[in-house]
């Protein structure tokens, strides 16, 4: 057998690779976000999340799809380099997207006249919320979970700079 048919991967050896990957990037997808996804698209299930949160397209579907692709492609590339970077990719965009899908930090609800509520004929009500601090709070722990895949980025890159190389033979 030759050198360069050692170094070639047959089927089985390839999916002895990848099932583990796929089956650990299923898994932890799945935990990360994928039951709230099934419960989002339930019949009827929809409706009733609709009515409970306050903005009529909150993104929150978007935001968990956005996420789960994230932990999908953090798991599949376990072991070099690119899940830190997809790490804080995923941080820095979901810093965004809650901003953005909170107003920033404030909620302004606009409760109109139905046969469930109180409220006079021809009125509305407006409810405001202002979640500032809470959502300074979420954005500084996004900012922690940034710096430590920076530094644990930067400690992957020490560990393999350290790794001794070995040259291939020449014949």
């Amino acid at each position: 057998m030759s050198e360069i048919e050692a170094e070639e991967k047959t089927g089985k050896e390839w999916a002895k690779i990848l099932l583990p990957r796929i089956l650990r990037a299923a898994l932890w997808s799945f935990i990360m976000g994928g039951e709230a996804l099934i419960w989002l698209n339930l019949p009827g299930m929809g409706d009733v999340l609709a009515q409970a949160l306050p903005a009529e397209n909150t993104g929150v579907s978007y935001f968990l799809v956005i996420f789960i692709a994230f932990e999908v492609a953090i798991q599949l590339l376990a072991g070099t380099i690119f899940p830190y970077a997809l790490s804080m990719a995923r941080a820095l965009i979901s810093m965004y997207m809650l901003v953005q899908v909170t107003n920033g930090g404030i909620i302004t609800l606009a409760l109109n006249r139905s046969p469930e509520t109180p409220i006079p004929l021809g009125t509305t009500m407006v409810l405001t919320i202002n979640f500032q601090t809470i959502l300074t709070a979420f954005l500084l722990l996004s900012l922690v979970s940034l710096i430590k895949n920076l530094l644990q980025a930067i400690q992957f890159l020490a560990d393999k700079a350290e790794e001794p190389v070995i040259p291939p033979e020449l014949p």
